[in-house]
């Protein structure tokens, strides 16, 4: 049951719902804020299901009302998620649409959830404030999640009840990892990537692992002017003939390469000699400015930058900083 978990995993988080449902003071816009973790995705849906249902309390999960909005069937439920590409305009004019209707769903409640909202351009957080000053209907509600509240318009932080997740151990999700067959390096980048455990993520998942031998390799050569550009353009891009497979990846290698350096940075170093010894390359490679490279690159990823073309800026910029 989500609501057990919330619970025990985040319990500040879950008075503050609680209280607004058992009180009948439901507002009509949330910010979950906080670092990433699958529990505030649960937790969004978990709150459509409770404002659906309506019985001053958290929702049953187990009625076909709540199998259905879990699943993403109820009609008048709309999930736009931002981790991976950014929300478009034609995403929020879908919701805009869609509840310009008469409600499909007996309830009458349309609920429009929004992950990784700071993944938007200024002009797409503009339509959403828009939309939510002059909703369709009263019965309209926003639920928004973020990593990046920083990254957010003050005017939709302002109109929002604010609901903070404070968990920052994720070490069970190493644990699960670990119990289900990955070595130990596997599971901490892939829990410090995902921020949960995903059951249906394959051992030998070749956009993890090409990402994670492609990080391994910049970091031993650094410092090889001439090989560097060589190893994604000649290498890395002709390993994968599809866009999006050749983007998957680059996700991957961005995420990884990322972690490590925040790692070296703060010396945090783990049970694995081939790991620390590459976190020890990049202590030695001005660390400070490879992460502004890196996250910057993350960053014009978000909003749709030309991966190739990116890739050859990084090995340019690691020519010239190093």
């Amino acid at each position: 049951m989500i609501q057990s978990e919330l619970k025990h995993k985040e319990p500040v988080a879950y008075q503050s719902l609680f209280n607004s449902l058992k009180n009948n003071k439901v507002a009509h816009s949330y910010l979950f804020s906080g670092e990433f973790s699958r529990l505030k995705i649960d937790a969004a849906y978990l709150l459509a299901m409770s404002i659906i249902e309506d019985n001053k309390g958290f929702a049953c999960e187990t009625c076909e009302t709540c199998k259905r909005v879990a699943n993403n069937e109820y009609f008048d439920v709309i999930y736009i998620d931002g981790y991976k590409d950014s929300i478009k305009k034609d995403d929020i004019e879908r919701v805009m649409d869609e509840f310009s209707r008469t409600s499909l769903e007996a309830s009458g409640k349309k609920i429009y959830i929004l992950a990784n909202i700071n993944n938007s351009s200024i002009k797409v957080l503009n339509m959403i404030l828009k939309f939510m000053e002059e909703p369709s209907n009263e019965n309209t509600y926003g639920i928004f999640i973020t990593d990046n509240k920083d990254g957010l318009l003050p005017t939709i932080v302002s109109r929002c009840q604010e609901v903070p997740f404070l968990q920052r151990d994720f070490s069970y999700l190493i644990d699960e990892y670990t119990a289900n067959g990955f070595d130990y390096v596997d599971a901490y980048l892939l829990t410090n990537i995902l921020h949960e455990y995903n059951p249906k993520f394959d051992l030998n998942d070749e956009f993890y692992l090409t990402a994670k031998d492609y990080v391994y390799k910049t970091i031993e050569n650094f410092n090889d002017k001439e090989y560097l550009p060589v190893l994604f353009y000649k290498e890395l891009y002709p390993s994968f003939k599809d866009r999006d497979d050749l983007r998957t990846c680059l996700d991957y290698f961005l995420d990884i390469i990322i972690q490590m350096i925040e790692d070296s940075i703060v010396n945090n170093y783990i049970d694995d000699d081939e790991y620390n010894n590459h976190l020890k390359i990049i202590a030695e490679n001005k660390p400070e400015k490879l992460l502004k490279i890196f996250t910057s690159a993350k960053d014009k990823i978000g909003i749709n930058a030309e991966r190739k073309l990116l890739f050859d800026s990084i090995a340019c910029q690691i020519i010239s900083y190093i």
